[in-house]
Formats: structure tokens, C-alpha cells, sequence
């Protein structure tokens, strides 16, 4: 065993190899800010948004690829479902030199005023995740996104001509039962979480910016999201035709990112 460690860098504490991440692809020339979608598929369609974009390789849940929005270099990288694998992509990106993180995913609202197709710009996250509690274990404090990253959302959607405002979502550590759906397709569902959740200030409710936030900000950058409304959970209405609402998210995410990244660099 002895001999097997000295061969190798890697530890279980640390689990790196030589600077490459066990999880996450490493680009070769690491961007400064990253789109972090949940679905690998949707990393594809920055090639509509980014010129030169190239994919950098994939593992698991987690697809990277990388473009220049003008002639900023952005990162795309999938984060998967829920808080677990958004953790890793978030550790995994802040380690390999990202400062800037900005979600890009779907919600489901509970506002009236959102409908099918909006963008919530999320400010903040109503505390609810367990996995960003180990991140920021005071539930008393609210996880923030950054308001230089939010501002330069919402600028983006007024630009782009995009229907969003900025206000809170809470973040849930699963699809079914824990967003108060049923769990068979003849069960009910419990609306009285989502009153609980709306009571609690939640604009809409999804699985990633929660634990996005408090590792980002554990990690010292700076983390934002913008979440296009998928479901209407009052309604019960659903987006079936998601893909250009998609490529809008990826859009103002990376001009929203090249502005950040632009301000920082002054």
C-alpha cells in the first residue's frame, strides 16, 4: 500500500490527480466564468450562443465545454440533478480557478405573476437544502447570490427584450415527494408544501442555486442564477416546447457572464 501512494498524488482527503479533478473534465485553458445548466444536453446548445465552442469532454453527469462570448472565454458545464452533484461541480470548478458561476436552469413557479416562459433572476435562496446546509449550517442566515452577477442578469433580460424579475427560489433536495408531488401516477400531491414554501418567500422552487450559493461563497467566488419558468406549479402548467426558452437562458447567462467577467478585469 505504501508503495501504491507514493506513486501517486491523489489522496482520499484530496482526490485530485496531478491538478485534474476525479469528477470534472479540465479545459486546457480555463475560463474565468461558467454557465451551470443541470441537464448535460443543454450544454450542447451554447454552440448557438458561443462562437468556437467546443466540448471539453464528459463524466457522468458533468458535460464541459467551453466558447467566447465576444472575446470572453466562457465555460459550460452541466451540474446534473440536485444539491450532491452541484456541490461537486461547484468545488471542482472554484479549485480549478472559476471566480464567476452562474446557474442556468428551470424552476417551477409558484408566483402568480410568472408565467410559462419567464426568467427569475433569483437573488436569494429560502433556506431549505440540507447539502447547503453543511456549507452555511445557520438557517436563520439567507444564502445570497452575488448582487453584481444578479444586476447584470436582469440589465441582460432587459437588453435581450426577455419577461423576468429578480426574487427568491427555494431549493429542493428532491423532484417528487419533496416538491410535493405524488409518488404514482394516481397519487396526490401536497399542495400545503408548496403554501409552505411560498409562505416561507419562495418564488419558485428548483434543485441546484441554494447549494450553488453557499458553496460558492465557501469557496470565495461569485455565484448568480437565472431560471427559466419550466412548470407553474399553481396552475399546473407545464413548458413542453423548453428549447428556445433554453437557448434564451443560455444567452443572457453568457452575455451576463462576459459583462462580469469585462468589470472585473477593469
Amino acid at each position: 500500500m505504501a508503495a501504491v501512494m507514493a506513486m501517486t498524488d491523489r489522496s482520499a482527503e484530496w482526490p485530485w490527480r496531478s491538478g485534474v479533478p476525479p469528477h470534472l473534465p479540465r479545459p486546457a485553458l480555463m475560463p474565468k466564468a461558467f454557465l451551470l445548466p443541470g441537464d448535460p444536453r443543454r450544454v450542447d446548445f451554447a454552440a448557438s450562443v458561443l462562437r468556437d465552442f467546443a466540448i471539453v469532454g464528459q463524466n457522468r453527469e458533468f458535460r464541459l465545454g467551453c466558447g467566447y462570448f465576444g472575446d470572453v472565454l466562457i465555460g459550460v458545464c452541466s451540474t446534473g440533478i440536485g444539491g450532491a452533484s452541484a456541490e461537486i461541480a461547484t468545488v471542482e470548478l472554484a479549485a480549478m480557478g472559476a471566480t464567476i458561476l452562474i446557474r442556468t436552469g428551470g424552476c417551477g413557479a409558484l408566483a402568480d405573476d410568472l408565467s410559462l416562459g419567464d426568467f427569475l433572476i433569483a437573488d436569494e435562496a429560502v433556506r431549505n437544502s440540507g447539502v447547503a446546509a453543511v456549507y452555511e449550517p445557520d438557517r436563520t442566515r439567507p444564502v445570497h447570490a452575488d448582487s453584481s452577477v444578479s444586476e447584470c442578469l436582469m440589465d441582460t433580460c432587459r437588453s435581450l427584450g426577455l419577461k423576468g424579475r429578480r426574487g427568491r427560489c427555494l431549493t429542493a433536495d428532491g423532484y417528487y415527494r419533496a416538491q410535493g408531488r405524488p409518488t404514482t401516477a394516481s397519487g396526490r400531491g401536497k399542495p400545503a408544501l408548496l403554501d409552505s414554501f411560498a409562505t416561507a418567500g419562495a418564488d419558485a422552487v428548483e434543485m441546484e442555486a441554494e447549494v450553488i450559493f453557499a458553496v460558492a461563497c465557501a469557496c470565495g467566488v461569485r455565484a448568480g442564477a437565472i431560471l427559466a419558468v419550466h412548470a407553474h406549479r399553481r396552475s399546473d402548467g407545464w413548458l413542453e416546447d423548453y428549447e428556445p426558452t433554453q437557448r434564451n437562458l443560455l444567452r443572457a447567462g453568457a452575455q451576463a457572464a462576459a459583462a462580469v467577467v469585462k468589470t472585473s478585469d477593469q
